[in-house]
């Protein structure tokens, strides 16, 4: 706990009670406002960050409300761009930021542990590798500025991971330098357009494959962030078939190299982007494979019952009778990637079951 604040992070013993994972997300001591990085889902406000904010007193949870915190000074406003730029100048800049820093120049990425090859991920063409170090970083953004401008393009306002330091000069990302390999990953909308990437940090910790964040620069002044877009694995694969919903991108690569029989998307948590897969699911079977945990960890199983829930409201709304399954695998596996490339048989549950 953060004494001071009157605030604490979740970890693995408290995980968020919105997306139920154990990192970055942090709530009042009393837990009386949660703050959730992953998921804005029905949240009473989003921060300038881009968090969902949830006020649980309203729910009457009977924490105790009189205990009293130190103020904080006010935060100073930066300058946020609320407008995104186009799709098609964002699929633009992140193709040819890919192209100019392909995940093909750096082992880890490739064939490191948690790498593309062990994902069963042949076409690296769509990964990119983001430098570690900032003047590397800089260095790449040089080179993109020139690349654009030959194809008309000179302002980066409104894509995520850009943004204008005080001198004005373009950065990307973060002003500090990492200690991890830095993969790259598209997310690419229905129109198999690029609306935003995440970076996974490569290095392996027991117990935790990676951690996964977005390119974004919300933090920066004249920055922006991505939302909570929904990744379509193969959007120029028929409409007809069953949709299926997988946490991350790699994930969803993965299953759909093994499961062409399926439309693979992929959101950013289990509490993210619910509407958005249920509008590519309408009139069509819908299976849910998130991670294991789903039937452990109650507050993944929340956002579980509330995609679900979402779905069948859909149903009565748009009048179709296509139902939801809920796929599983061996329980020693954590996710349905793991699942596919070891070879296990996957097997499928009815809501009521």
């Amino acid at each position: 706990m953060m004494a001071d604040t009157g605030f604490k992070r979740v970890s693995k013993k408290y995980p968020c009670r919105v997306c139920g994972k154990p990192d970055w997300c942090s709530a009042t001591a009393t837990e009386t406002i949660l703050f959730c990085a992953r998921s804005t889902l029905n949240a009473d406000r989003v921060s300038q960050y881009g968090w969902g904010v949830y006020y649980r007193d309203k729910y009457r949870y009977g924490f105790d409300l009189e205990r009293r915190f130190k103020r904080f000074p006010k935060a100073k406003k930066k300058n946020v761009t609320e407008t995104l730029a186009t799709l098609a100048i964002r699929d633009r800049v992140y193709r040819t930021l890919i192209e100019l820093s392909p995940a093909t120049s750096n082992n880890t990425i490739v064939n490191g542990r948690g790498g593309l090859f062990e994902r069963g991920i042949r076409d690296l063409s769509l990964y990119g590798s983001l430098p570690r170090l900032v003047n590397e970083r800089q260095v790449l953004v040089e080179r993109l500025v020139d690349s654009m401008a030959k194809d008309g393009i000179r302002s980066f306002e409104g894509i995520p991971g850009f943004w204008r330091d005080a001198n004005g000069r373009l950065r990307l990302w973060s002003e500090h330098d990492s200690f991890d390999d830095l993969m790259l990953i598209p997310f690419v909308g229905l129109d198999g357009l690029i609306c935003a990437c995440q970076i996974r940090f490569m290095r392996y910790i027991p117990d935790k494959s990676g951690r996964y964040v977005w390119l974004s620069s919300a933090k920066q002044k004249n920055g922006c962030g991505p939302g909570a877009p929904l990744h379509h694995a193969d959007p120029c694969s028929p409409s007809y078939k069953p949709v299926l919903v997988t946490e991350g991108a790699l994930k969803a690569a993965t299953a759909q190299k093994f499961l062409p029989d399926r439309y693979v998307v992929g959101n950013s948590g289990v509490a993210a982007s619910h509407r958005e897969i249920i509008e590519t699911a309408r009139r069509k079977p819908l299976e849910i494979a998130f991670d294991n945990d789903s039937f452990i960890n109650p507050h993944v199983a929340r956002a579980l019952a509330s995609l679900i829930r979402l779905h069948h409201a859909d149903k009565r709304s748009f009048a179709y009778d296509d139902d939801v399954r809920i796929l599983t695998w061996d329980g020693r596996l954590k996710g349905i990637d793991e699942a596919v490339l070891s070879g296990h048989q996957l097997n499928s549950l009815a809501v009521a079951e």
